[in-house]
């Protein structure tokens, strides 16, 4: 959750105080994924071998998903066991994994991946755009155009590439949920953070246009806010040992993942009606999921 009112919180994002009264920095009861079932589902989350991604993949084993894919640079065969083990210990079938080797900012890579997605499992129910890199602390006048551009093709490019190449197969699947994880800094202007701070922006705008044009053919797109967690990407950029962040980065990944699972499954439908998957705007996964579920799209927007 964040730190209290008033104390210095550069990352503070509309809405971290005032959308609901509740706010968590770890799991709770009300989105315990042992509670959903997902049989029959397949679900593919890219950026799936660790921190925020891996709590995702186990949060839909727990939940009993049929189907998982994960996808990776490197690290997702390595998850098989974990899948198997969550899922063992939800008491729910051992679901086909499939680990998936791809680069987010190919088109090569990511189409082959949706294609062999597509072969293993024949259906897709729900995207999890979760791969993402932040860039370092870069002026824009010192940033490397490579590097700046090379931040879009993963943040941007990526999910729209994925999204792009599955979307005939959720056409045909039926209701189907597109979550692309953004961030606080969608929402806000830091110095140093144009790069990140702009591509997750355009990626929330993503899932507004995935509503526009595909939301009457029943697949839904919502953004999230997945929380302050202290991932091997926070470490790189030595977030964990800032004055200034590490009194801020106390979430959990399970926060995120339970999340997830909790808003994509058919049995929050009010969240169809009434938020319509919030229209594509950042949903807070530290915000009490019950709460924002019983709001109209109009009160978040």
């Amino acid at each position: 959750m964040p730190p209290p009112r008033g104390v210095l919180n550069t990352l503070e994002a509309p809405g971290d105080y005032d959308v609901t009264s509740t706010v968590h920095s770890d799991t709770y009861p009300a989105i315990d994924p042992t509670k959903l079932d997902f049989s029959g589902k397949a679900v593919i989350i890219t950026g799936g071998s660790r921190g925020i991604g891996r709590a995702i993949v186990l949060a839909y084993a727990k939940a009993g998903a049929s189907f998982i894919a994960a996808g990776a640079r490197s690290g997702t065969a390595e998850l098989a066991s974990e899948v198997e083990k969550a899922a063992k210990e939800a008491n729910r079938p051992p679901p086909k994994y499939l680990p998936l080797s791809v680069d987010m900012s190919s088109r090569e890579s990511v189409e082959k991946a949706a294609a062999e997605f597509e072969k293993e499992f024949g259906r897709c129910d729900i995207i999890v755009n979760n791969a993402g890199i932040f860039g370092g602390f870069q002026l824009i006048q010192d940033y490397d155009p490579d590097t700046w551009t090379n931040i879009f093709d993963v943040n941007v490019r990526g999910p729209f590439l994925i999204t792009r190449a599955l979307l005939p197969l959720m056409l045909k699947t039926g209701i189907a949920y597109v979550v692309n994880v953004s961030s606080a800094g969608a929402l806000l202007t830091n110095r140093t953070l144009s790069a990140y701070q702009i591509s997750k922006t355009a990626a929330t705008r993503l899932s507004e246009f995935i509503n526009e044009e595909y939301s009457e053919k029943g697949i839904l797109s919502f953004s999230v806010h997945p929380g302050n967690v202290i991932t091997d990407m926070a470490t790189t950029i030595g977030v964990d040992k800032s004055p200034e962040f590490k009194h801020i980065f106390v979430d959990t990944p399970e926060l995120c993942g339970n999340t997830l699972a909790f808003l994509t499954s058919e049995r929050e439908t009010g969240l169809e009606g009434g938020l319509s998957m919030s229209h594509g705007t950042c949903l807070n996964s530290l915000q009490k999921v019950t709460q924002l579920s019983r709001r109209t799209s109009s009160e978040l927007q």
